[in-house]
């Protein structure tokens, strides 16, 4: 199937969505973004993951594609849910006529929903969830629509990866970063309580450490006072 050079820019985009958010889930709704505008027909996207609690909406380019995803979870069938456990493409040219989940489409009707494809995302040779396009056309999708989304699901399920992994790792640097700060204020403090009451290094972190229980407030927030009040 040849793309167009609109889904090559798009996807391409793809690969620096990590690099322009400071947290996961932004990214995530990025990729949904970057999907709808990938796709020709496609209105919202929306990123289906499972963990110990159930199914969730991981990520969408908007609220209408997100209350289509959550509806699912609610009525406990839809497509999304149905690829994210099979490993198959799901297809669904109009939500008015259509005879599978009974309890979802009608309810998914009422939103606007007329067509949708559910794409499975897999990581690892496992199954993760799935990338969901809705339109509110009926019968949107074609086949090469249905290919340009698993081409979409396939760089979704990579760029997830590594913005989980980017972000940790981020996460624990600002962690250690923090702990620095946090120990460097407790020596000043130390210091500033030795000169104060001519004790040693011992003491003076007993005297932090008694303040703290007796506040009933962090080691670190009691050591940032002392610190700012002796060098105002």
């Amino acid at each position: 199937m040849g793309l167009p050079d609109e889904a090559f820019e798009q996807l391409a985009a793809l690969s620096g969505v990590v690099l322009r958010h400071e947290n996961l889930p932004s990214a995530l709704d990025e990729i949904c973004s970057i999907a709808v505008q990938s796709v020709p027909g496609a209105e919202g996207a929306s990123l289906t993951s499972f963990s110990e609690a159930g199914p969730h909406a991981a990520a969408a380019s908007d609220e209408w594609a997100r209350t289509l995803d959550e509806t699912q979870f609610v009525e406990r069938e839809g497509p999304c849910l149905d690829a994210a456990r099979s490993g198959f493409v799901f297809r669904v040219r109009d939500a008015t006529a259509e005879a599978r989940w009974p309890s979802y489409m009608p309810r998914a009707a009422k939103l606007g929903l007329r067509s949708m494809l559910s794409v499975p995302l897999t990581s690892e040779a496992k199954l993760i969830g799935a990338l969901n396009l809705y339109s509110r056309q009926t019968d949107r999708f074609e086949s090469e629509d249905v290919s340009l989304a698993e081409v979409i699901a396939g760089h979704a399920s990579l760029a997830g990866q590594v913005a989980a992994a980017l972000f940790q790792h981020k996460a624990l640097a600002d962690q250690l970063r923090e702990a620095m700060a946090s120990r460097a204020t407790i020596e000043q403090a130390k210091g500033i309580i030795m000169v104060t009451r001519q004790c040693n290094p011992d003491d003076a972190f007993k005297t932090l450490v008694e303040q703290s229980q007796h506040e009933n407030r962090k080691l670190r927030d009691v050591a940032t006072d002392i610190v700012r009040r002796y060098t105002a």
